[in-house]
């Protein structure tokens, strides 16, 4: 449920030009669907959510998307200050946003 919702809220969210995250959640899908969307590759294991932030910040910052919705998303993971908290449930976003195959649809088939 939790990652349905967090899925959710950051589709959403990257629709509209004054949204933010609010919470380690919603970065997890983002970072991970950033990373799907522009190649970068995630190291795999134990993970403190504000490192694996710096390098996708720091990767994609070569990779300017073109899409509307990737700039508002990058906006947001770029002003979101995580903190330390990283559950099974963040890596089970991570892994969804990298393995996501229906980008911005709410509902997958």
């Amino acid at each position: 449920m939790v990652t349905s919702l967090a899925r959710q809220a950051v589709i959403i969210k990257s629709g509209n030009d004054t949204s933010i995250l609010t919470g380690n959640y919603e970065l997890a899908y983002a970072l991970g669907f950033l990373s799907n969307q522009t190649g970068i590759s995630i190291p795999e294991g134990d993970v403190e959510i504000r490192d694996l932030q710096e390098k996708v910040l720091e990767e994609v910052k070569n990779r300017m998307p073109e899409d509307e919705k990737m700039k508002r998303l990058l906006r947001m993971v770029r002003l979101y200050n995580p903190d330390s908290a990283w559950d099974a449930q963040m890596q089970e976003l991570l892994q969804t946003g990298l393995s996501e195959k229906c980008p911005w649809e709410l509902h997958r088939a």
